[in-house]
């Protein structure tokens, strides 16, 4: 599998600095900022290599639409945690709730931006973008692509037993 990583460093960069804010928290735990970012980073390249080839190759969107289904079907109690922990984070580096709105919204936004970016990004390369979109169902419908089993030191370390 060639699926290759979408700006990895745009969508952890943001993390980062999202969870940089709320550093006091995690003092002990220095390496919880980068495991939370590369999780994350992990399901929003997943969204955005499904969006681009779908914008690509429109006449598969039910092939890709359904294998991106099977995989958060696999995948859905672990990105709602993602999502929930990403809010903590954002609402730790609050001062109140309207700060926290006004932050969740932004990010949010972030990565909205950042997803699309990417998306545009692959559409630019259009033969290489083929070949991630041939292989693009088989893989998500593939175990290989498990979070779990593709980052299994950080899966590990988030989501130990305290």
């Amino acid at each position: 599998m060639t699926l290759n990583p979408i700006k990895k460093g745009l969508f952890c960069t943001l993390i980062v600095a999202v969870m940089s804010a709320a550093s006091a928290a995690h003092a002990a735990e220095p390496s919880y900022t980068a495991d939370l970012a590369t999780l994350f980073n992990e399901y929003q390249r997943v969204l955005t290599l499904r969006d681009a080839c779908i914008a690509a190759q429109p006449e598969k969107k039910a092939d890709m639409g359904g294998a991106y289904q099977d995989w958060l079907n696999r995948h859905v109690r672990i990105v709602d945690d993602l999502e929930n922990r990403f809010a903590a984070v954002i609402k730790r580096a609050s001062k109140d709730q309207p700060d926290y709105t006004r932050n969740y919204g932004k990010y949010q936004a972030e990565v909205l931006q950042l997803r699309e970016e990417g998306k545009k990004a692959l559409l630019a390369d259009k033969e290489k973008l083929a070949q991630q979109c041939a292989e693009l169902p088989g893989y998500l419908r593939h175990p290989k692509s498990d979070i779990p089993a593709l980052f299994p030191a950080e899966f590990k370390r988030i989501y130990r037993v305290r």
